[in-house]
């Protein structure tokens, strides 16, 4: 099933559905099918699924959910399906569309209600990656949306602070023009406490718990599951 759903194998996930198997099963790191097709961007899947009764707010061992996947993919349409199935809008889903630049994304979830000032456990919100990675529409519309840019993460750096320290200048210019200032604190003062962004995306929403195991700033795969 979650080998079918990775590779989008929409007629043998019929196939097994009628024979019988759990639509629910997961894998090693506690991905469903559901997930792994959402992660894929497989739409029809997630529908099937969705439609048979498969648990689309099922969470991995890590926290990741369907609306995620969904988001970080910018699918709108399997996003619109997961909300019309009762799925709730989740503040980290936001973050993880500000982290891949799906503006459309970003929008529908602050549409559905997300909160645009969301801190993870570092204390980074969806403005913060985004300036990061130099998202300027996604800057944009936040700053539209009246999200906070004097929030700190727990570094004690803002997103004007991120986005000057990550060579993102157009960024910065559009915070400082937003109101937002340079102040950082000491360097004898401050954490190293890098953006890690796959713990970024493995939090818990309900718990606001990442997982602390990948401390490195290597750039990997968001929503990288074993579908063993």
């Amino acid at each position: 099933m979650i080998t079918a759903a990775k590779i989008g194998d929409l007629e043998t996930i019929k196939r097994l559905h009628n024979e019988g198997a759990d639509l629910n099963k997961v894998n090693g790191s506690g991905a469903s099918a559901v997930i792994i097709a959402a992660e894929n961007n497989h739409f029809e899947i997630v529908k099937f699924l969705g439609n048979y009764g498969a648990d689309l707010n099922i969470e991995t061992k890590m926290g990741g959910t369907t609306l995620q996947r969904a988001a970080e993919v910018g699918n709108i349409e399997m996003m619109n399906f997961l909300f019309e199935k009762g799925v709730k809008v989740s503040s980290l889903a936001l973050i993880v569309a500000a982290r891949t630049d799906n503006i459309d994304a970003v929008k529908l979830l602050v549409e559905k209600g997300a909160d645009v000032d969301y801190q993870q456990r570092w204390g980074h919100t969806a403005l913060m990656i985004a300036a990061k990675n130099g998202h300027a529409d996604v800057v944009k519309y936040l700053m539209e949306q009246g999200t906070n840019l004097f929030l700190k993460d727990k570094n004690g750096d803002t997103a004007m602070i991120i986005a000057t320290e990550n060579a993102q200048e157009d960024i910065a210019m559009l915070l400082k023009r937003a109101g937002a200032n340079y102040v950082t604190k000491p360097e004898k003062e401050k954490k190293i406490e890098p953006i890690d962004e796959e713990e970024l995306i493995d939090d818990t929403p309900d718990v606001d718990d990442l997982v602390a195991e990948a401390e490195d700033d290597e750039e990997t795969d968001l929503f990288k599951e074993d579908s063993d």
